[in-house]
């Protein structure tokens, strides 16, 4: 069976795109009236980087499900999308060179492209300063502290013209944490998710 070629668009950005950078958590670049226009989205499968559970894909496809359904966007069932791309893989070509074939038969009016590129977690070995009350002095000590690191990078393409609409990444991938911290790689992966889905809401609502 013929493989499917995702498209992985590579498009420069239009220059009406506006780009917000002011994010708590993210990195967006957004055509604010092409995104508000659509009415529907199909979900493409996520890719996972080497060494990164494909898993952990999945559960970016679901957060960014629930995040466009929040912004009041029909999502493509994935049973549907995956029927249309086994059709595909039948066909004579079993190639897509861009998404205005999918978008055609699914009713979408622009596919979501996504990445993990990151996610790992690691013990460092830290030198900070210590304040010692009795000398009055900043004396230097070491610790070991846990770092995360998560990064994932999202592209929405219009199925009309197939120009890219909107990127949205996060901006910090790692952040520390103290040994005795409860958190956790997949919690922090949650967290960061979640933001993401916020930050992409409030610029949505934001005037120009």
């Amino acid at each position: 069976m013929k493989k499917i070629t995702r498209y992985l668009p590579i498009l420069l950005l239009p220059a009406a795109l506006c780009i917000f950078t002011s994010c708590s958590t993210s990195q967006i670049s957004v055509n604010k009236k092409e995104v508000k226009n659509i009415s529907t989205i199909a979900i493409m499968k996520f890719e996972a980087g080497e060494g990164i559970d494909k898993k952990v894909a999945k559960d970016c496809e679901e957060s960014f499900k629930g995040h466009f359904i929040a912004i009041k966007k029909n999502v493509v069932e994935r049973d549907k999308l995956d029927s249309i791309v086994k059709e595909i893989e039948k066909s004579q070509t079993g190639l897509i060179k861009d998404p205005i074939e999918i978008g055609k038969l699914s009713g979408a009016q622009a596919l979501l492209f996504g990445e993990v590129t990151e996610y790992k977690q690691e013990v460092r070995r830290v030198k900070y300063n210590d304040y010692n009350k009795k000398t009055k002095k900043n004396v230097e000590k070491e610790k070991d502290m846990k770092f995360f690191t998560f990064q994932v990078n999202v592209r929405l393409v219009s199925t009309t013209t197939g120009n890219i609409i909107l990127t949205l990444k996060n901006q910090y991938p790692e952040n520390s944490y103290e040994m005795t911290d409860s958190t956790t790689l997949a919690r922090y992966k949650e967290r960061i998710l979640d933001q993401m889905g916020t930050d992409l809401k409030d610029t949505l609502k934001e005037k120009k």
